[in-house]
């Protein structure tokens, strides 16, 4: 997917050339500004994948102000584009988490690398963050232990505690299922049955009122069927 480029700067010329550069590279330029009132509207409409940022720009918010500004509403990578260098101006950068910084004048080539670099970095903390948010860790016998959830079959009640049963290990979790459903927060795991929570894409088949996964049968109880069916796929 060609990739959506915004522009702020406020020297025409430079801002031409370097859309032209771009679009010589085949990406798409969805913007220019020349101030950061008009670019913050920009980007809350356009929502490019990344921002190409001078420092010094029209009107009475700098590029940096822009730039904390992008961080806290947005959490769209930028490159800072300045002709400035001084100690001074860097620090206030650097508080802005940039994901790349060119001094003007820079070539075509360097402008690239920046931008095929930023991206790869965002995308890779996106991917991160996502394989945090699918998983978790749990004590055991006073150990960390991390857990995908996409390793759990399925979690079963024992009074105030669960079961939690994965592909090749079982834990034994000071947690209600009840507990265990709302923390797990994702529409995987389902109820199948007051004493069973089940991850839906471990199901290996279901037959007679019975799910079952990895060679273990599982009842379903009758008022968690319409929800059972509700979450698979029938052809």
């Amino acid at each position: 997917m060609t990739k959506k480029i915004y522009i702020v700067e406020d020297e025409p010329l430079i801002a031409d050339t370097i859309a032209h550069a771009l679009e010589k590279e085949g990406y798409n330029v969805c913007g220019i500004a020349d101030n950061a009132k008009e670019a913050l509207y920009d980007i809350d409409d356009l929502k490019p994948d990344l921002i190409l940022l001078d420092i010094n720009i029209i009107g009475d918010i700098t590029g940096i102000e822009l730039a904390k500004k992008i961080n806290e509403k947005f959490k769209i990578p930028f490159i800072f584009l300045t002709s400035l260098s001084d100690e001074d101006t860097i620090n206030q950068v650097k508080k802005t988490n940039p994901s790349g910084f060119l001094s003007k004048p820079f070539n075509e080539a360097g402008l690239k690398s920046n931008i095929e670099i930023a991206l790869f970095k965002f995308e890779q903390k996106k991917e991160e963050k996502h394989l945090i948010n699918n998983a978790f860790f749990i004590k055991n016998k006073g150990e960390l232990i991390k857990v995908n959830k996409t390793d759990i079959n399925y979690i079963e009640a024992y009074d105030n505690y669960s079961k939690l049963i994965c592909c090749n290990k079982e834990y034994l979790l000071s947690f209600t299922l009840k507990s265990m459903t709302e923390k797990l927060n994702d529409p995987n795991f389902i109820r199948i049955h007051r004493s069973y929570l089940i991850n839906i894409n471990k199901i290996d088949s279901l037959f007679d009122g019975y799910v079952f996964i990895a060679g273990k049968k599982i009842p379903v109880g009758k008022s968690y069927k319409d929800t059972l069916m509700a979450s698979i796929s029938l052809l």
